[in-house]
Order: structure tokens, then C-alpha cells, then sequence
């Protein structure tokens, strides 16, 4: 075959895993891509001089097994924007051919082809803005191939020798750094960067002589871009088609391949650009790994895109492990507040001990925030009360709170045992009350499921962390009768500390997710009244509640199989910012020194929140 047809069947490399197109959890305001053909999604149908011998380009227009979409449209679907190339007015910047900052060879494009490196891409799109880039879009960079493919050929013609091949090859994952440091400068923040396949494994060059150097060279160029990427602080999203390609091979069964060595289309050592339904055999489209010499099918680049969906929403989903806490720590306050009440009403020096439990849900639907968590807590607590003097009460409590987080595909359980003191005082109309409290967390039984293309992986991990909290409540109560009513406010400091852990059961999805921290400080305006009836009082409170940290969270990930430590930020679950919590309760006396109160809470006016509770707690006086 002639080195002009071999490199116009690699006009590009890859191999990965994906994302199905379904609603995504992260937000972003678009997706766009740069690169060659492994992302282009059709740039030479609408106009651009078709490259040499690709007269039907025109009809078709993707590198793989046409019409089947590429990982970048179906990544576009899933987070919105314009996945079309760029020269059908799209976001989709990849061009067939192109290498990252020098021309493609004018063996592929042919006189007055245009010649878009991927330093010229990034300036187009950089143009369309002022130079500055959308903050909040989500950014992929897939490049290099053909860096190595032209190398290839200028050594195999005698131009160049070994040293200057590995050189120039290593010299182009440097200019890429320097694309995506540009990136970066003009204010992009997600920015997914894959690295190179192995190329030796491919079919056009599985078998050769030149295989395992090919391999090597990739190997390379993966090695000095991601270890780059880190050396200069640049975060990026990496994606490590190296390893994929080889999960995929490996487990080619289980993804519904059936051949991983022949390319799919016909006759053997044509362009996929030029390939459809036509001529690949039936079923091709997902049954091959390979559309051509290079490039992968439909199939394989659906599991690119799952991947690549996985990296995103998978830090998002763990995100929620910080937040589910700060309700288990809520439903304990909430079991101690009765304690001091009953306490209160016991004779001075008098031992109060109590007993509670409470029953609540924390769910979180489905919204661009956070996939839909449902969870059930279970709060009991024991403690002592005393009554000080007139006016103080104090106390100390124990309590173990649990909470069984579900999501779709998977879900955790945390286990929180707590410590606390509390200290209440009344001084006429006056009152107010504050509770400390630590806790040590256990996150048991964490779960994420994986959809890669047709395989399913669930993704298991257990942790730990710690909650810390403090919380006050004041204000004045005036007396009508048996009724007593007036305003209170109350605060709230909460910080939740989860420890970072790797996942295990995922492949080459699995993550390492760093630790991360929620902190909270909840401000509170509301009135209470109660009623006295005999030995029974109900009682009635409504807050308007405020969350004051509302800063932008992010959880800090990377893949395991990424081991130059590439770390990325993903935005964290970010609930609304203010709420109002109605509490509806009655406490009074069953016998002479046995109190009981039953308590239901309810919180409202929080979009895509439903969190409700029944709390009771009995207390002897001795």
C-alpha cells in the first residue's frame, strides 16, 4: 500500500470508551471540540476542498462506520451546543488530517486545501469571541496522530532518522501543551484532553514489523503530554484512550465486538470517510472495532463518549456525599432540642435522661445540578439533661444517625456517631440555647454505575470523614393566656469532611476521588407559639432559612489508569440557597416524671428538595 493511501486512512487515531445521550447532571453552556478526524463530525461535506481520492466525501463525511455519529456528537447531545462541524455553523472545530500546529501533508488535502492545524482552530474560535473564551463551556482537545503518521512517513522516505522521528513526535505533544495553556489562559475551565491510542494494535499496523515502535512512539507522546500537562498546573479532564483501546480488546465479548483485528470497511485499506452500510459487512457498525486501518467504528465511539460522560458526572454524583450529612446532623439537633425541653421542666439539680429517634428523607430530584438522590435517615440519640439553676439547663448526648442514599445505579450508606453538648438558658420573655457537636463519618456501600456502551459496570468504594458542627437559637416569647408566641433566629455552622478513595470494579473508568469538604452556615428567621393545655403543649414553628455559603464546590478527580496524576475539577451539587422549615409538635407528660414529645418537620420552597421527618423522645426526671 502506498505511504499516500496509508496516510489517508490514518488521518487519525483512537479507541476509548462513552457517554449515552442522556440528561446530564453537570452544566454547561455548549460543548467544543478541536482535533482531526477522530472528532470531526463532518467537516468535509459542507464545502471545504475534499481531500485527494475521497471524491464521495460529500455524502458522508465522518470518519467511521457513516452515517453512525462520533463520540463529539454525542457528547454535544448530552451537554447541549451545537455538535456540528464548524463550517456548517457548529462548535465542532476537528478536521480530518489536521496535526497540531504544523500543515498536513499535502498529500491528504491536495492544492489549496485547507490546512486548519489545531493552533488554528483554537484561534477561529478564539476569533468568534473577542479572544475570550466561554467560561462555563465544555472544552475537548484530540490531536496527535498524525503528528506521528506524518513522521512516520518522512522516516520510512529517508528524510528524517530515528532520533529526529522520536523527537518531532515528543515535540508535538509539547506544542500541544501549548495549545491547551492557551486555552486555559483565554478562560477556559473544562477542558477534556485524550491522549493517543495504541496505534500498533491497530489494523494498519497489527502484525508489521513496525508495530511495537508505533506503540512506542504513542507511549511516548501520552507520557510527555499528560506528565506536561501536570508539570505546568494545567487541569485538565484526561481521557486515556491507551488504556481503553486495551480494556476494549480485552473484554471484546463483553462490548459485543466480534472483530478486533480487520477493519470494517471494504475493500480493505479504503478510507472510512468514504465508507457506509454498503460496504461493511451487516451489523459492522457495532460489531467491529475498527471502521477502517484507524479509525474506530460507531460502536467503539459510543463507549468514547460513555467514557468521557463517566469522567464528567461521576465526581458530580460523589459530590453528594458531603452534602447528604448535613440533614443527618439536622435530624440529631433535632432529637436534642426535645431533650432540653423536657429537661427545662425538672426540678432544680434534678437528672433529666432522655431517649430519641427520629425517622426523616432528604431526596434530591432529578435537575442540571445533581442526579436524583433519595435517602432515608434514621436518628437516635441518648443523653442527659440537667437543670443548672433556674434560668440554665445543660446536658450531654450520644447519638448515631444513618443514612441510606439511593441513585439510580447505585447510592451509598453513612454512618454518622456523634457527640454533643448543649447548654440552654431562660431569663424572663429571653431565651436561648447552643449545641456543639463532632462526629466521625462512615460511608459504606458506595455504588456508581458505569454504562459503557453495552456493558454495565458498577463501581464500588467506602470511605470515611468527619462532621463538625455548632448551632444557636434565641429570641423572646410573649404570654397571652395560655398561649405564648414571639419571633426567634437562629444560626447554623456545619463543615463535613469526606476522605478521598479509589474505586474498584470499573476498569478503565475507575476514578480516584479526592477528599473534599462541604461547609455550611444556615441563618434562620422565624416564629414559634404554644399553646398550654393541662399536662400537654403543643407547639408550632416556621423559619425562613438561609444558606450563606453559597460559593461554586467543586470534587477533585482522576483516573486511575492516568498515572502522572492529571487531577481535574468537576462542579459540585449546589442546592437552593433558601427554604422554610414548618415544625409541628406536641410535648407534655405521661406520668409524673415521664415526659414524651412527638414532633413532625417539613421543609418547603426548595426546588427539586423533598425533606420531611417524625421525631419523638421520652425523658424520666430523677
Amino acid at each position: 500500500m502506498s505511504l499516500k493511501k496509508k496516510l489517508l486512512t490514518t488521518l487519525v487515531a483512537g479507541t476509548l470508551s462513552a457517554a449515552a445521550t442522556t440528561a446530564s447532571a453537570v452544566p454547561f453552556t455548549g460543548v467544543v471540540v478541536f482535533g482531526d478526524s477522530l472528532s470531526d463530525s463532518g467537516a468535509y461535506r459542507p464545502g471545504l476542498v475534499p481531500l485527494v481520492g475521497a471524491s464521495g466525501a460529500a455524502a458522508l463525511g465522518r470518519f467511521t462506520t457513516n452515517p453512525g455519529p462520533v463520540w463529539a456528537e454525542l457528547i454535544a447531545q448530552t451537554y447541549g451546543g451545537n455538535g456540528a462541524p464548524f463550517n456548517a455553523g457548529g462548535a465542532n472545530y476537528a478536521q480530518g488530517g489536521m496535526r497540531v500546529a504544523l500543515p498536513a501533508p499535502a498529500s491528504l488535502l491536495g492544492p489549496g486545501g485547507a490546512q486548519r492545524p489545531v493552533s488554528t482552530q483554537i484561534t477561529e474560535y478564539l476569533a468568534t469571541r473577542a479572544g475570550a473564551a466561554d467560561a462555563n463551556a465544555l472544552y475537548a482537545v484530540w490531536v496527535g496522530a498524525n503528528d506521528i503518521f506524518a513522521n512516520l512517513g518522512a522516516f520510512s522516505a529517508g528524510a528524517i532518522d530515528a532520533a529526529t522521528l522520536q523527537a518531532n513526535v515528543l515535540g508535538a505533544a509539547n506544542a500541544e501543551i501549548a495549545q491547551i495553556a492557551r486555552l486555559r489562559a483565554a478562560g477556559a475551565r473544562y477542558i477534556i484532553v485524550f491522549n493517543i491510542p495504541d496505534i500498533g494494535v491497530t489494523p494498519q499496523f497489527a502484525g508489521t514489523p513496525t508495530a511495537g515502535s508505533v506503540t512506542a512512539l504513542a507511549a511516548g507522546y501520552n507520557v510527555t503530554l499528560f506528565t506536561g500537562l501536570q508539570a505546568s498546573g494545567l487541569r485538565v479532564i484526561p481521557v486515556d484512550a491507551f488504556s481503553i483501546l486495551a480494556d476494549i480488546r480485552a473484554n471484546a465479548g463483553q462490548f459485543g465486538f466480534t472483530n478486533i483485528t480487520a477493519p470494517a470497511c471494504q475493500p480493505v485499506g479504503s478510507s472510512s470517510l468514504t465508507c457506509s452500510a454498503a460496504n461493511t459487512p451487516a451489523g459492522a457498525a457495532t460489531s467491529y472495532l475498527f471502521a477502517d486501518g484507524v479509525h474506530p467504528s460507531t460502536g467503539a465511539h459510543r463507549i468514547i463518549a460513555d467514557v468521557v460522560k463517566s469522567l464528567i458526572e461521576g465526581p458530580n454524583a460523589y459530590s453528594v456525599l458531603a452534602e447528604v450529612p448535613l440533614s443527618t446532623r439536622a435530624a440529631h439537633i433535632r432529637t436534642l432540642d426535645e431533650g432540653i425541653a423536657q429537661g427545662r421542666t425538672a426540678a432544680v439539680g434534678k437528672i433529666t435522661p432522655f431517649v430519641a429517634v427520629e425517622n426523616s428523607k432528604f431526596d434530591i430530584g432529578t435537575n442540571s445540578l445533581s442526579p436524583a438522590t433519595d435517602t432515608k435517615n434514621r436518628a437516635g440519640t441518648v443523653g442527659v439533661s440537667m437543670r443548672a439553676s433556674e434560668d440554665v439547663t445543660v446536658g450531654i448526648g450520644a447519638g448515631s444517625s444513618k443514612g441510606e442514599a439511593r441513585m439510580p445505579g447505585g447510592g451509598f450508606d453513612v454512618k454518622e456517631s456523634t457527640f454533643s453538648a448543649f447548654a440552654s438558658g431562660k431569663w424572663g420573655g429571653f431565651y436561648g440555647s447552643a449545641t456543639g457537636s463532632i462526629a466521625n463519618l462512615k460511608f459504606d456501600s458506595v455504588r456508581r454505575s458505569i454504562q459503557l456502551g453495552t456493558v454495565t459496570r458498577v463501581a464500588s468504594s467506602e470511605t470515611k470523614g468527619a462532621n463538625a458542627s455548632f448551632s444557636f437559637m434565641g429570641g423572646y416569647d410573649w404570654s397571652f393566656g395560655r398561649l405564648t408566641i414571639g419571633p426567634f433566629a437562629g444560626y447554623t455552622n456545619q463543615s463535613v469532611d469526606v476522605n478521598g478513595f479509589s474505586e474498584t470494579g470499573a476498569g478503565s473508568a475507575g476514578l480516584k476521588i479526592l477528599d473534599q469538604r462541604r461547609d455550611s452556615q444556615v441563618s434562620s428567621l422565624g416564629v414559634r407559639a404554644s399553646l398550654a393545655l393541662g399536662n400537654w403543649t403543643p407547639f408550632l414553628r416556621i423559619s425562613e432559612d438561609k444558606e450563606n455559603r453559597g460559593e461554586e464546590r467543586f470534587v477533585s478527580a482522576n483516573p486511575l489508569t492516568v498515572t502522572s496524576g492529571n487531577t481535574y475539577d468537576i462542579p459540585a451539587y449546589s442546592p437552593d440557597g433558601k427554604w422554610t422549615t414548618a415544625t409541628l409538635g406536641i410535648r407534655g407528660k405521661l406520668a409524673d416524671r415521664v415526659g414524651l414529645s412527638v414532633v413532625y418537620h417539613k421543609v418547603s420552597s426548595r426546588q427539586n428538595i423533598k425533606q420531611d421527618g417524625v421525631a419523638a423522645s421520652v425523658a424520666v426526671d430523677f
